[in-house]
């Protein structure tokens, strides 16, 4: 009998496939994209040991836009399987985590919760969707 994988693995061998494709950054929605932006300047200012607040808060346009958004990645980092990796801030392609960010950000700003675990299954445990989800709907919200 031939070995024949499974509908679920399946559907996980094509989301890796595409993630390891590139996708440019102008592909992305608005909130996408000021989601994979804040999320670099965060790496940055963390190389260069500087209170990533600060200058959140200067892009974003308000404190309490940068808090909620520090606070959604500091949820993120903790949950995350590994370091999230980052693209630089020049950089026209995004990374895998990065792509895997953006789709959050437009399946909770559009309140697709089933797309959201979809994006996440097999990758962060199950257990920690929701508040995934609520905390980055609040993030996605504040964005607007």
């Amino acid at each position: 009998m031939p070995n024949t994988p499974s509908s679920a693995s399946a559907a996980t061998v094509e989301r890796v496939a595409r993630l390891g494709q590139p996708v440019p950054l102008a592909s992305l929605s608005w909130t996408a994209l000021r989601t994979i932006s804040a999320t670099r300047l965060i790496a940055v200012c963390a190389r260069a040991g500087r209170d990533p607040l600060v200058e959140l808060t200067r892009r974003l346009g308000d404190v309490t836009t940068a808090r909620v958004f520090v606070h959604f990645a500091n949820l993120v980092g903790a949950y995350w399987p590994e370091d999230v990796q980052v693209m630089r801030p020049c950089c026209c392609v995004l990374s895998p985590d990065e792509m895997t960010l953006a789709m959050m950000a437009d399946c909770a700003a559009s309140g697709r919760r089933d797309e959201f675990s979809a994006v996440l299954d097999g990758f962060v445990r199950t257990d920690r969707h929701e508040e995934l989800y609520d905390r980055t709907t609040v993030m996605v919200a504040h964005l607007a």
